[in-house]
């Protein structure tokens, strides 16, 4: 055994290894239960991997988080520290150039280990929406296909994984063969993963995107070519984690933009200026807006969260009055 396979994951009994975590919240006032993952945080090739000892690390990853978190309303949120691969044997490992993944894999067992926790000490059979970004998109996906018990009929509503790396709809249903999770085909599907990756039309996105991806369109939730106008977005979101005050960091732009799928790219294509304004840069190429996959369309899966979760209720529920 690898030294990394024998890292323990972290116990997640204590309260310290939550960056949020609201068991004690009104339920009554909460439709549903966030289960969120932050995407990748941290650049640092002398530490492989983040250092929750180091007080920098913690202060931007609360800040980054709480950003995401405190958007989706009606939602009662848990969000886990866990220990993700830093960023650049991150992207080595996704290019292919170097093999990190013991060390990938530390994140995913974290992930594990904080959801088995929340749901066998605060789920109590409520709805639940799994939210990851990037890392935080490959961490869930792989802790979904480990976790037998993640299914609709046991709470699962959907997963939200914007930035997932290139999969496809039939590795997804391979990987989820008798579970009924599939990719998203609708607004309103429940038991499912919904997942896109942005560029401009001219990008050049080995990583993310390429044909056949499962992709739907987060702006009017469908799966094929239909144009989504600017006028469908409910409002982007920006976050500038520079700002010291907190009440200054998000700024919101309603019409920010349309969209559409280009198939033949396996890609979400958004119509901003191809002038590398919104480019993610580093290792991946010209017009990959990576960095901006769920904030570009932040109010839509917002709202659409709340959608789903209406539908499971109604699915699973009974309804006050009706026959038992």
């Amino acid at each position: 055994m690898g030294a990394d396979a024998a890292i323990a994951p972290l116990d997640y009994g204590c309260a310290l290894n939550w960056v949020a975590e609201e068991s004690r919240a009104d339920v009554s006032a909460a439709s549903y239960d966030l289960f969120y993952l932050y995407p990748t945080l941290v650049a640092d090739r002398e530490r492989p991997l983040m250092d929750l000892e180091d007080d920098n690390v913690i202060y931007k990853t609360i800040g980054f988080a709480t950003a995401q978190i405190e958007l989706f309303r009606g939602a009662r949120p848990f969000a886990p520290y866990v220990r993700q691969l830093e960023y650049h044997r991150s992207m080595e490992h996704l290019l292919g150039e170097r093999d990190h993944a013991a060390l990938l894999d530390v994140g995913v067992r974290d992930t594990i280990a904080a959801f088995r926790h929340y749901l066998a000490t605060w789920n109590a059979g409520r709805p639940y929406v799994l939210f990851g970004h990037s890392q935080g998109a490959h961490d869930l996906y792989e802790a979904m296909r480990r976790c037998p018990e993640i299914a609709e009929d046991r709470g699962f509503v959907a997963a939200y994984l914007p930035g997932l790396p290139f999969t496809t709809p039939d590795k997804i249903l391979a990987d989820f063969d008798g579970r009924a999770i599939r990719p998203a085909t609708g607004a309103d599907d429940i038991g499912v993963i919904a997942s896109w990756n942005t560029q401009t039309p001219d990008a050049d996105n080995p990583v993310y995107s390429r044909s056949g991806a499962a992709i739907i369109n987060p702006l009017n939730w469908r799966t094929d070519e239909t144009v989504a106008t600017a006028q469908e977005n409910l409002g982007a979101v920006f976050y500038n984690y520079r700002e010291i005050n907190p009440r200054r960091r998000h700024g919101r732009k309603a019409n920010f933009c349309g969209t559409r799928i280009d198939a033949a790219q396996g890609a979400l294509i958004v119509d901003v200026p191809s002038n590398g304004y919104w480019d993610a840069r580093g290792y991946v190429g010209k017009g990959v807006l990576h960095m901006n996959d769920f904030w570009f369309f932040a109010e839509n899966v917002v709202a659409n969260a709340l959608v789903r979760a209406a539908a499971w209720r109604e699915r699973h529920e009974p309804r006050k009055g009706a026959p038992a």
